[in-house]
């Protein structure tokens, strides 16, 4: 029940619990949950990443917590989402056509999965020592990830095809150079599989935040 935003017990017994949802959909926003959802996805890689030079991992044990809130915002999107698709006189109030509804469910889907990617992240370097060089490589690569995050979310919100296509091409750019990381890794013999892990954690991010921004469709006059 934690998770569920809006959900409240309003009777129950030994055999059976009655939950009722009490949000008016119409005072709900789908851009500022979306917002919450980046925002704290945004945060939580931020202190993931900063403990590869901090080296305080104390941090890493808050992501789960935080996963779960993301996992709240979840829901309640996807409620309002669905009750959109189903009332269209919620959709027109908050100007929603079928392809934005279509679109906010597929970018909070990819939210959410950077959430549960970052708690995979965080747990794997909860246990990992690196050596400096690597954790340098890997670190100043991995940072241009928050200006793709910062780019999709904003060119998503807004609409904005060109600010979503800054986005993509600096994905490319930090996916020739993650790539690069990667190929030195493996020529190494005594890489280990989980600093491969890590990597592709990353990997795996950054490509939410990527598809976040190929979802902005262009607009044509």
């Amino acid at each position: 029940m934690r998770r569920l935003v809006g959900m409240e017990i309003v009777d129950e017994d030994s055999a059976n619990v009655n939950v009722h949802f009490l949000l008016d959909a119409t005072t709900l926003s789908p851009e500022k949950i979306l917002k919450r959802m980046s925002s704290i996805a945004l945060g939580m890689f931020r202190d993931t990443l900063n403990t590869l030079t901090s080296g305080d991992k104390t941090v890493l044990q808050t992501m789960v917590n935080r996963d779960d809130e993301i996992d709240r915002q979840y829901f309640l999107l996807v409620r309002l989402i669905r009750s959109t698709m189903v009332d269209k006189k919620l959709a027109h109030a908050l100007n929603l056509e079928n392809i934005d509804i279509l679109d906010y469910r597929i970018a909070a889907n990819l939210l959410e999965a950077a959430g549960d990617t970052i708690v995979d992240l965080a747990n794997s370097l909860t246990g990992l020592s690196l050596m400096p060089a690597e954790i340098k490589k890997i670190y100043d690569v991995a940072k241009e990830i928050e200006k793709i995050h910062e780019k999709s979310i904003e060119a998503f919100i807004s609409h904005n095809r060109s600010l979503a296509i800054e986005a993509i091409t600096l994905h490319r750019k930090y996916h020739k150079k993650i790539s690069e990381i990667r190929s030195l890794l493996e020529t190494k013999k005594q890489t280990s599989i989980d600093l491969f892990d890590i990597v592709y954690s990353f990997d795996r991010i950054a490509r939410c935040w990527n598809d976040i921004a190929d979802l902005v469709k262009p607009v044509y006059t």
